[in-house]
């Protein structure tokens, strides 16, 4: 049996969001398990703890529509190369590699000429199309393994082109299993995973730290 988890991104109501709200710096240990399986400080997991299985998991954007803006969408390549690269760094146990459009891939990137609040389409997962967008979205698939199988994140087309790489970078982190945000004013600054902030240019110590527990050396 396949199972999906999706998660919305900034300027949707809260509670459609997928957070936990906490106060101060967490421990790396509260913060990991936070991040991937939603549970509060000191708390029960909410929600299983789902990874990525494979040597190798491939990216790769699908076809973009011509209405999507240039300068957008080429911000949005250019993050994902840097993306990668930081995840990676982070997580020894982890090898996400970006594939051309002609290859088949586990995460695929659909960036669309739609706006905060309309629906998605024309995507190749239903439980996707039709869903009001934030500035983007992500959903990912896992068996009952909790093997993640495959993931979907979709980009608006009216994200300011300063915001693109914060938000690719947080989008494609929470691909790799790590789904819930934290609305924390002490993380605005400092992760990726904060649900009031889309400054974070680059994986905040914790947030380097989750990845590397989630996927440690093999």
């Amino acid at each position: 049996m396949i199972k999906f988890l999706s998660a919305l991104l900034v300027a949707v109501p809260a509670a459609a969001q997928e957070y936990i709200i906490s106060d101060g710096p967490l421990s790396d240990e509260n913060f990991y398990r936070l991040v991937s399986c939603a549970a509060r400080p000191n708390s029960a997991c909410a929600a299983p703890l789902v990874y990525w299985q494979k040597s190798v998991v491939k990216v790769t954007f699908a076809p973009v529509p011509p209405a999507y803006p240039a300068a957008l969408a080429q911000e949005f390549s250019d993050s994902l190369d840097r993306s990668i690269s930081q995840i990676n760094g982070a997580a020894p146990g982890l090898n996400v590699q970006r594939v051309s459009k002609s290859q088949d891939a586990d995460i695929l990137l659909y960036l669309q000429a739609i706006r905060t609040g309309d629906a998605i389409s024309g995507t190749r997962y239903p439980d996707l199309n039709g869903v009001p967008i934030g500035a983007a979205q992500v959903q990912i698939f896992w068996d009952d393994q909790h093997a993640i199988t495959d993931a979907a994140i979709v980009f608006a087309g009216d994200i300011p082109v300063d915001q693109a790489g914060p938000i690719m970078l947080e989008e494609l982190t929470q691909s790799m299993g790590l789904m819930t945000d934290i609305r924390n004013p002490y993380y605005e600054t400092r992760s990726v995973f904060s649900e009031d902030s889309n400054s974070v240019q680059k994986l905040g110590p914790q947030d380097r730290a989750a990845l590397a527990l989630h996927y440690p050396a093999q």
